[in-house]
Parts: structure tokens; C-alpha cells; sequence
């Protein structure tokens, strides 16, 4: 079976959202689409954002142009 080129997201581990302005936080997935291309984080303000993979970097972005981008933290 083949060894997935990215981390596969899951519901309960970490995440780094980073703003578009340069500030970051923490985040925790809550919810992962079946197909793992999208999903949601609870960030440590409260806020819920969602994310999607993007097929042009294969990073996790949300869909407005210039928001923030996600970080898939393993293992951290």
C-alpha cells in the first residue's frame, strides 16, 4: 500500500493556523470531509474555520483569497 505524500488529517490533533498578517495560533480538527480534502479546526480563540486542500500546493487554505493557511502539526 502506498505511503501518503502528505499527513492525513484527524479529528483531535493539532494545528497551526497562520493569518494572513503573519500571526498564528493553535487549532484542533474537529471534523475531516470523507475524502480528507476539507476540514474544519476549532482555533484556540473559539473561532470554527473551514479549510480546504488546495490542488495547486496541496496545502490546506481557506477559500477566501489571502486567508489563512493550515498547518497539519504531527505528532506535536
Amino acid at each position: 500500500m502506498p505511503i501518503p505524500s502528505r499527513p492525513v488529517p484527524r479529528v483531535g490533533e493539532a494545528a497551526r493556523v497562520t493569518h494572513f498578517g503573519g500571526g498564528s495560533e493553535r487549532a484542533v480538527i474537529v471534523a475531516v470531509d470523507e475524502d480528507g480534502r476539507g476540514l474544519r479546526v476549532r482555533t484556540e480563540s473559539g473561532e470554527l474555520l473551514d479549510f480546504a486542500l488546495s490542488p495547486a500546493t496541496a496545502r490546506f487554505a481557506a477559500a477566501e483569497a489571502g486567508g489563512p493557511r493550515l498547518e497539519l502539526l504531527e505528532g506535536r
